[in-house]
């Protein structure tokens, strides 16, 4: 197991200590972000911990390498590269699907002045991140058929 992972264990739970100090001691509207990192980083710092303390135990050392093994032939597998790829295409697909539909609903809400100045930007965000994405697709989809 590596010491990276230790660190960052430690690295999370600071942080969650961090913001928990501050929630205690302060009160504005964004408090409940502050709870949320406090659980989360808490949480998985104090698991990442853990995770790290138990698999370099000497007892869990074969389990631990033939974990590893497996992960390694479950990457290669071509079986699952080609399911990898095709969920990440579907996922892909049906980001785009619902920021197409949210633009839409924005635009409406927008021309029926519903939520006005909050639905214009979210419009116009929402259309800018649907372009990025499809151009990113694009040129992500040309560079990896290049490299093979």
């Amino acid at each position: 197991m590596k010491k990276s992972m230790l660190y960052t264990g430690f690295v999370y739970f600071f942080v969650g200590v961090i913001s928990l100090i501050v929630a205690l001691t302060t009160e504005y509207r964004l408090e409940a972000l502050l709870w949320g990192i406090t659980g989360a980083g808490i949480a998985t710092g104090i698991r990442l911990i853990g995770k790290y303390y138990y698999w370099t135990k000497p007892k869990h050392k074969a389990e631990y390498d033939a974990r590893l093994q497996n992960e390694a032939i479950q990457l290669k597998d071509e079986r699952k590269v080609m399911l990898r790829d095709k969920s990440g295409r579907l996922a892909y697909i049906a980001m785009m699907l619902l920021q197409l539909i949210l633009t839409f609903i924005f635009s409406i809400l927008s021309m029926l002045d519903y939520f006005y100045p909050f639905s214009r930007y979210a419009c116009i965000g929402l259309s800018i991140l649907l372009i990025i994405q499809y151009v990113f697709g694009i040129v992500a989809y040309r560079r990896l058929s290049k490299s093979l």
